[in-house]
């Protein structure tokens, strides 16, 4: 599927950018995996980390509350038949209450560390973009285009990376459909 969109853009380049292709100099394209650049880059291993030590007290505390809710519950399953009934429902409700927090922290834990990672990660990304861009300009690059989607969450969803003033044919494809829309409008 990947294989497939990367052909059609191609495709479309090639068609859309005749004049461009048909010029005395070659044009010269790049494609980068963003999504490899990201997972292997030592700013996201860094970051990872860094993460994952701001949020160690937080799974401390859910791990030693899980823990105590592990032995009360195991704690009611061995005294079960020794307790009232009174007691019983009593134990039951404070140990249905202590797992409706456990789940609690658990989910609120999770969505900080996942939106802390998805704002972290959003810095690298930029950081990277700004490097292919100085990179397709210092290495005469017209033309840098993402491999594929990073992730719908964050700001980029592929696309073009770097684009020299060559490559842009926006103003072409302007006066061409204002020419069209002139014909249309005077019935030519």
């Amino acid at each position: 599927m990947k294989n497939k969109y990367l052909l059609a853009i191609f495709a479309g380049l090639m068609i859309i950018g005749q004049p461009i292709f048909s010029q005395d100099s070659a044009v010269r394209m790049g494609v980068v995996d963003m999504n490899k650049l990201l997972q292997e880059s030592p700013q996201y291993q860094d970051m990872l980390s860094a993460v994952e030590e701001e949020f160690a007290p937080r799974v401390r505390d859910i791990e030693a509350k899980e823990a105590s809710f592990n032995e009360s519950r195991d704690q009611l399953q061995q005294d079960n038949l020794a307790l009232s009934n009174d007691e019983r429902q009593n134990a039951t409700l404070k140990l249905a209450s202590a797992q409706r927090e456990l789940e609690y922290l658990a989910q609120s834990f999770q969505e900080d560390r996942n939106n802390r990672i998805q704002i972290e990660t959003n810095k690298i990304i930029v950081e990277t973009i700004n490097l292919v861009n100085k990179f397709g300009r210092d290495n005469g690059y017209d033309l840098i285009i993402n491999e594929g989607r990073i992730s719908q969450n964050t700001i980029l969803n592929g696309g073009t990376l770097y684009k020299g003033a060559s490559v842009d044919i926006t103003n072409d494809i302007a006066k061409v459909l204002e020419k069209n829309f002139q014909e249309i409008k005077t019935g030519g």
